[in-house]
């Protein structure tokens, strides 16, 4: 009898030896699922930083069975990710149309001990408003340059639209030995808030007014634009005394 319990045990020790934690495949597998269509909805692609950390399989699957064969058909497209070591990466999936446009979609992975995959978005960039030119306000005078940049205003927007026709020339006259203004051939929308106004500010006074400032006032204005690293002697030198013709138009760049 003694020696058959030492036979058991001597067997089952090696077995317990031998044990290691079991991964439940299905827990440790995180899924991300779109939806999309023939012909021209996004299509859908996943970049890792570091591949060697997770697998990726993408499936498809139809709507109905047979939609495939059918213009405009609707499927899901579904990203499995399975953790192959511990660790952390960024992941990029790229969802590209050229119906509703180009996007990636940032995530962080973290894969843990047991090989359990964790999926955090960090952001949503959209590639055509990051890649969009930018436009620069430009104000000549006598062959001086100054570089506003716009405002976020609708005013300034609205500015930038009339200029993107084509040039504007305006007569600025001095008021109040703080700024000069000029009549714009047309009225842009208000949205005023009280400035204290420092040399640069380039400003909309009265919906049909564009202020150029060299020195300080406070007054409600609507913000178009303003010229940085630009001091109150660098404006008199080149505007001086009195009416002055300045030219504005767009510069655009990446």
């Amino acid at each position: 009898m003694k020696s058959a319990l030492i036979l058991l045990l001597a067997l089952c020790f090696p077995l317990l030896g031998c044990v290691s934690p079991r991964v439940n495949r299905s827990e440790a597998t995180a899924t991300l699922t779109f939806h999309s269509f023939d012909g021209g909805g996004p299509k859908y692609s996943v970049k890792l930083q570091d591949p060697d950390l997770v697998s990726v399989e993408q499936t498809v699957k139809y709507l109905k069975k047979d939609h495939a064969q059918m213009t405009g058909a609707g499927y899901d497209v579904t990203f499995a990710f399975t953790g192959r070591k511990p660790g952390t990466t960024g992941m990029t999936l790229e969802e590209r149309s050229p119906i509703a446009g180009n996007f990636d979609h940032l995530y962080e992975v973290t894969v843990d001990e047991t090989l359990k995959v964790t999926l955090r978005e960090l952001s949503v960039v959209d590639l055509e408003q990051a890649t969009a030119p930018v436009a620069t306000l430009v104000m000549e005078t006598e062959g001086r340059l100054f570089y506003a940049a716009l405002a976020d205003t609708p005013a300034a927007a609205a500015l930038r639209d009339k200029l993107n026709a084509g040039p504007l020339t305006l007569t600025l006259s001095d008021y109040g030995h703080f700024e000069k203004v000029g009549q714009l051939p047309w009225a842009l929308e208000t949205s005023d808030e009280e400035i204290t106004t420092t040399p640069g500010d380039v400003l909309l006074y009265q919906g049909d007014k564009l202020t150029l400032y060299y020195d300080a006032n406070t007054w409600r204005f609507t913000r178009l634009g303003r010229i940085e690293d630009v001091t109150r002697e660098e404006l008199l030198a080149a505007l001086g005394e009195g009416d002055v013709t300045v030219t504005l138009y767009l510069e655009w760049s990446e």
